[in-house]
């Protein structure tokens, strides 16, 4: 049972309360910054601002209580137009206090004071993550040193919709603050024009953005790029980030790490789903046949896939490491090292790319994301005939000839690795990180097959591998893009007679390239003389020469193999070497033997 007490002070006069912030205090250091900052979020405007102090049923004190009763009376002094209350908790469960508290006052905004800023040692902890998971209203966490001077509020937007939510706050601190109010888009891939154009398209949504000043700056790292721009009298507005736990240990969390060393204040903020956003978000849950994306979440995708399409040093630097490692892998005929490679291949970006320009009908997006994987493809191959020409194997291994011989199974577990890997890129409560293990799990082996092939000077199996990555490539660019037309999105830039004659070239070119390629997967499947050990078959009939090796598709398979020999071959030989090609072809083999015999003469 949590015990209310409530000491308040008021004004004499009280006029209508227009937003009401619930403040948690552990202490009265951080509990003044922390009313200036609500005072300026309210802009002027009369405001009730509740102090809250949890304290436990065995540590209660009274010269604490005393001395945040001092504080609230100063504050009240200090700003009247606030109706400020010190509410004091009697409970030892801190978060549903808070979020009980947030409910009776019917709260706007939940701010909360880390209570140390130690640049490089700043944790949320569980107590945060949790009130901004479950709180009934927007959730704000400041950060900021003891004594910090500020002079203009930065809004580092990325391409997420709660970009919206953190440009409304920073143009509400910047009139409250009355000091200028500035964003900053770092892009990477994208053209400067678009990136500023995105900035632009954000700002347009919002009351007020006709003075808020845009800034565009290319880099690579989003989180060292604010870093280095921003000093230490900016107060940076951050949204809390909404990513899966597994994509914030593969990648890290931007938001944590310019909270963390950010030099000067920092305000983060999460903004409550309200009634409307959960009926929402449970009708897309329920209707799991045709789960709809909106409008925003749309643009997002596009946004998203026109900023990464384009490759950059780390991209190059991931695939080549991907494709030494496949490489090693397949020369190791070892299938968990082929595996590893995976999780650092980033081919998932121009596919997924591909994907969207095909169901939105984005010829130039198409466009470029097809120079990134050709080039992709260019790179993988050649990394694997420098490795083919530096280790040479004697025969092709187990894993080169696995990829040789495509089939119709392999289209399969393509279709479902693009099936994934859209709808992953689609629904952020999957992380896409293991989506793009399985692309690349699809096209990184069979490139790395082919440069291995023709540097063994065969021919057959490098085609038979490229026919497998082309296989692949468009089974999932093909299924992207009917997994987006399923959640909603569709062509948008057919509205002139070259582009819809464009359009439908392209997909009537797919088309047939889909008849070609399953025909001749079921001609390449068949089981081929490449995948027979010649070396062992040989060592069986020693002394015998192996003069020629032939299949028939019959039931069983026949293989008829012609020897040379002075002598006679054993019945039990025979018997072995046909086991032994029963296991190189992975299905039941009668053996043939054609015997050419070799008379030696000699002369007296």
């Amino acid at each position: 049972m949590i015990d209310l007490q409530t000491h308040t002070t008021l004004p004499d006069f009280v006029p209508a309360i227009t937003k009401t912030f619930v403040i948690p205090i552990a202490n009265t250091d951080t509990a003044p910054m922390l009313i200036t900052l609500a005072e300026k979020l309210m802009q002027g405007e009369h405001g009730q601002l509740i102090l809250l102090s949890v304290q436990s049923k065995d540590s209660t004190n009274v010269k604490k209580r005393h001395a945040f009763q001092e504080m609230t009376e100063r504050a009240q002094l200090e700003a009247p137009n606030l109706t400020i209350k010190l509410e004091i908790v009697i409970s030892d469960d801190i978060i549903s206090s808070i979020l009980e508290t947030a409910e009776q006052y019917c709260a706007d905004m939940i701010l909360l004071g880390l209570s140390y800023s130690i640049r490089g040692q700043v944790e949320l902890g569980r107590i945060v993550e949790t009130v901004a998971e479950r709180a009934p209203c927007d959730v704000a966490v400041f950060r900021a040193p003891n004594q910090s001077h500020i002079d203009r509020i930065v809004v580092p937007v990325g391409g997420s919709i709660a970009s919206t939510i953190i440009l409304q706050m920073g143009i509400t601190l910047s009139k409250g603050y009355a000091l200028p109010c500035e964003t900053l888009h770092i892009y990477s891939a994208t053209p400067e024009r678009d990136a500023y154009h995105h900035v632009e398209d954000l700002l347009s949504t919002i009351h007020g953005h006709e003075k808020v000043k845009i800034n565009v700056e290319h880099g690579v790292n989003e989180a060292n790029s604010v870093l280095s721009w921003t000093n230490s009298s900016d107060l940076m507005v951050i949204g809390f980030s909404q990513r899966h736990p597994v994509e914030k240990w593969l990648y890290g969390d931007t938001a944590q790490r310019i909270l963390d060393r950010a030099r000067g204040p920092v305000l983060m903020v999460a903004r409550a789903i309200d009634d409307k956003q959960i009926q929402a978000r449970a009708k897309r849950h329920f209707s799991w046949i045709r789960p709809l994306l909106t409008q925003n979440e749309q643009e997002h995708i596009v946004w998203l896939a026109k900023d990464t399409v384009l490759p950059t040093l780390d991209y190059f630097v991931l695939l080549v490491t991907a494709a030494v490692i496949a490489s090693f892998g397949l020369l190791l005929n070892s299938s968990a090292v082929v595996i590893g490679a995976m999780l650092v291949a980033p081919l998932m970006q121009p596919i997924i790319a591909l994907g969207v320009g095909l169901c939105t009908a984005r010829l130039n997006l198409m466009r470029k994301a097809s120079v990134t994987v050709g080039l992709s493809v260019l790179m993988a191959i050649a990394v694997g005939i420098i490795i083919g020409v530096i280790l040479p194997p004697d025969t092709p291994t187990k894993e080169m000839l696995a990829r040789a011989y495509p089939s119709m199974l392999d289209a399969g577990v393509a279709l479902a690795s693009g099936f994934i890997a859209a709808y992953a890129t689609a629904r952020k409560d999957i992380p896409a990180a293991l989506a793009g293990v399985a692309i690349a799990a699809a096209l990184v082996p069979p490139l790395c097959s082919v440069g291995l092939s023709i540097a063994l000077l065969e021919p057959r199996l490098a085609i038979g591998a490229l026919l497998l990555f082309i296989t692949n490539l468009l089974a999932i660019m093909a299924i992207t893009a009917v997994v987006f037309f399923w959640m909603g999105m569709r062509p948008t830039r057919l509205n002139t007679s070259t582009r819809r004659r464009r359009y439908s070239v392209l997909i009537a070119g797919l088309l047939m390239m889909f008849v070609v390629i399953g025909s001749t997967l079921n001609y390449t499947h068949l089981p081929s003389v490449e995948r027979i050990s010649e070396t062992r078959l040989q060592s069986l009939f020693e002394p015998a020469q192996l003069v020629n090796l032939q299949i028939q598709q019959n039931d069983p398979l026949l293989v008829i193999a012609t020897l040379r020999t002075p002598s006679v071959i054993e019945a039990e030989t025979v018997r072995m070497a046909q086991v032994m090609l029963s296991d190189d072809l992975e299905t039941p083999v009668r053996l043939r033997i054609i015997i050419q015999q070799v008379i030696d003469g000699s002369v007296d």
